[in-house]
């Protein structure tokens, strides 16, 4: 969970869940970073689907049917993070399907 603090004009605000996305390494070494950051993706509850949206089905202590907005993929202190404990986690063709998202967005073609 994230506290994504006011929402300011078109920009996602308010707790929300969001992902993670760095390595475990990454994450295990920020006690040594100059910058203490991390890289999420947040989710919503609003579905909309398109290119740059990922469905995640209510499960485990995901309350409810979501979507990652990859395009409001953002780097944010690590204060901002309200709670660790992972919601649910991604299975390996999840993974693999976000991927290919995020390649899309990030102009990486495989």
């Amino acid at each position: 969970m994230v506290d994504f603090g006011k929402k300011y004009q078109s920009e996602l605000g308010k707790v929300r869940p969001a992902m993670v996305l760095q390595s475990n390494y990454v994450n295990d070494n920020l006690y040594v970073a100059l910058f203490k950051s991390v890289l999420v993706i947040p989710l919503t509850t609003d579905i909309k689907g398109g290119r740059f949206r990922f469905e995640i089905d209510k499960r485990e202590k995901l309350e409810k049917k979501s979507e990652l907005i990859i395009n409001w993929m953002c780097t944010i202190d690590i204060k901002r993070m309200v709670s660790a404990d992972p919601l649910t986690i991604l299975t390996h063709e999840e993974l693999t399907v976000l991927k290919t998202k995020l390649d899309f967005f990030m102009g990486y073609f495989d």
